[in-house]
């Protein structure tokens, strides 16, 4: 079970239910009293890396503590395991993204990338609409060749001054 704090907060853990899928679990996380979303979590299994999503209510953006959560997430996974986090109640994130902004220059990516992750993908209709909500993914990269290979390939893609800037002062660029 999933323990812990994020900021002041305490990690609450409710409703934690396994599957038919043995390595696969559900439960709602909260932080103290207040719900931070449904997740699902993936073990991992053989060659499937473990993964987590979470139906996100991005309320922990404004308490200043979305980094935080996302590194708790970060922490918890295997190098290569995957963070999908859904963006249909976060409507600036939502917004860039249909003005076909990168992941990482939206606020929930940008916090996805300054908790350690590396590799992302916009989810606009997961699996043909049979899994779950618009989502970004985000990949731990599996060693540091892999992390500043990604990050280099992300200063390429990125329009926001704010995230190039971050990248810039983050990426070590010498070969």
């Amino acid at each position: 079970m999933l323990k812990g704090k994020v900021g002041d907060y305490n990690i609450v853990i409710k409703n934690f239910r396994g599957t038919h899928i043995r390595e696969l679990s559900y439960f709602e996380m909260y932080l103290d009293n207040k719900l931070v979303g449904r997740c699902s979590y993936f073990s991992g299994r053989d060659y499937y890396v473990p993964w987590i999503e979470i139906d996100y209510i991005p309320w922990p953006r404004q308490e200043g503590i979305e980094v935080d959560l996302f590194k708790y997430f970060y922490d918890l996974l295997t190098p290569n395991g995957r963070l999908f986090v859904t963006y249909e109640n976060d409507i600036e994130t939502s917004n860039l993204i249909f003005k076909g902004y990168s992941a990482v220059d939206t606020p929930l990516g940008f916090s996805m990338l300054k908790a350690g992750f590396t590799w992302f993908k916009i989810w606009y209709f997961p699996e043909g609409g049979n899994e779950g909500y618009p989502k970004i993914q985000g990949n731990k990269p599996l060693n540091e060749e892999t992390k500043k290979k990604e990050l280099l390939e992300l200063l390429d893609e990125v329009k926001n001054p704010q995230v190039k800037e971050w990248l810039l002062k983050n990426v070590d660029r010498k070969p």
